[in-house]
């Protein structure tokens, strides 16, 4: 069934009221959130082989390219790794809507939010180590993989 199915569209729209909420009014951090927080914020891309020859691109964070970092909402920049994750939500996990423009906002986050819900994952919108390794990454020779 697609995410976009309008059985789904109530709840699609009750993640957008509260994204709006959080925007105008700010919100308290969770213990969950706060865990997150821990991590830096991704800002360039990695390839890691997943098959012989065949590599993914993942978000990744600093010079020694580490992939422990995260992602959260953000629309002031684009960022490389926004543009890898939202390659890999469009090409690999379905959300065809999605634009691929670098820039974590609404549809990003909702697209994050609704695939954590899909994997069993505390859903908070946030791009982390448990969506990267749960989610499928692209790859232009492999088409999708896990890592």
């Amino acid at each position: 069934m697609s995410y976009r199915t309008s059985r789904n569209k109530p709840r699609a729209l009750a993640a957008l009221g509260a994204l709006a909420a959080v925007l105008t009014c700010g919100v308290t951090v969770s213990p969950a959130a706060s865990a997150a927080a821990i991590y830096p914020t991704c800002n360039k891309t990695k390839s890691v082989s997943v098959a012989s020859g065949h590599s993914v691109t993942v978000p990744a964070y600093g010079s020694e390219n580490t992939l422990t970092c995260k992602l959260v909402l953000d629309q002031d920049k684009s960022n490389p790794a926004v543009k890898a994750l939202q390659r890999s939500l469009k090409s690999c996990e379905g959300y065809v809507w999605l634009d691929i423009d670098g820039f974590y906002g609404p549809q990003t986050f909702l697209a994050v939010d609704a695939l954590q819900g899909s994997y069993g994952l505390s859903r908070d919108g946030i791009y982390g180590p448990n969506t990267r390794d749960s989610m499928k990454h692209y790859s232009p020779t492999l088409g999708c993989a896990r890592l």
